[in-house]
């Protein structure tokens, strides 16, 4: 795909690692000065919510609640369209979980979360990676521990059957699968795809579209990519320059028939959206 086919949307944007788009396309993403933006289809750019940190993932449940990984306090936080936040995750069976990276509400609403690493330096984890992330699972309130021993955990999601979890293991330029069991519990890990995505191939966020795609970004390579069911990676978009992709974190789809996809970033201060060639996977808060 060309670049002059991406467009941008919203304005004044710090730091919008996560995004997610409502069924009335109202585009959110999260902003590092500690909120959330909210963008409305004309463009029309509003921020809300003190939610203090570095927002980092967000996904949307059914009442429209804005779930945040804030990988800056170390808190999963919800937060009302009225502005009112709630705390729902510090630690985990008794260990805290001080880089939450990115959250995802499946269909019986539980909420599974990465925990990037143990160490409270972000940057050190990511100069000396070691096996410390893990994930959790928050069911009724309760969190637990469900996968351990991952070298950076970051963006994760569910097939449409809810059978796998799919999970970006960043500083091992791979892609994670777990059977998902009925109680929660996580089994048969094994690796998705290629054994490693290329020298500068660390995935950030991943979601699949409606043809069993899972589609990657790569911040590192201002990139955006899908792995087929056949496990080819595809890349769709480079932009080795970053005249329009400023490190893009996290791929989400919205708007009409699901077929539009946005990104997140690192250094963006807009949203980045094109045309995908399959619709979106439809998450817990899509009716339509």
């Amino acid at each position: 795909m060309d670049l002059s086919q991406v467009r941008t949307i919203g304005k004044g944007l710090s730091r919008p690692e996560g995004v997610m788009v409502g069924d009335d396309g109202t585009i959110y993403a999260a902003d590092a000065r500690g909120c959330i933006a909210r963008i409305e289809k004309d463009g029309k750019t509003l921020f809300w919510g003190d939610l203090g940190g570095v927002p980092n993932g967000i996904c949307l449940d059914r009442e429209g609640q804005v779930i945040v990984a804030n990988i800056g306090n170390g808190r999963v936080q919800s937060l009302s369209p009225q502005g009112q936040a709630v705390t729902l995750m510090t630690e985990a069976e008794g260990r805290i979980m001080g880089s939450p990276n990115f959250p995802f509400m499946d269909g019986r609403d539980r909420l599974w979360v990465s925990n990037s690493t143990a160490r409270k330096n972000i940057d050190e984890a990511l100069a000396e990676p070691l096996p410390d992330g893990c994930v959790v699972l928050i069911e009724k309130g309760r969190p637990r521990i469900v996968a351990e021993g991952i070298v950076f955990a970051n963006g994760l999601t569910l097939d449409a059957k809810e059978e796998f979890l799919y999970l970006a293991e960043t500083m091992e330029r791979r892609i994670l699968r777990f059977r998902i069991r009925p109680d929660g519990s996580l089994t048969d890990r094994e690796v998705y795809g290629p054994a490693t995505l290329g020298g500068l191939g660390f995935p950030d966020g991943i979601a699949f579209d409606e043809a069993g795609n899972l589609w990657i970004t790569f911040p590192a390579l201002n990139a955006v990519g899908y792995l087929t069911p056949e496990h080819k990676l595809v890349m769709v978009l480079e932009d080795p320059q970053g005249k329009v992709l400023k490190r893009p974190t996290n791929i989400c789809f919205g708007w009409k028939g699901r077929k539009t996809a946005f990104l997140g970033s690192l250094d963006g201060t807009t949203i980045p959206y094109f045309e995908a060639p399959f619709p979106g996977m439809k998450l817990i808060h899509q009716r339509v």
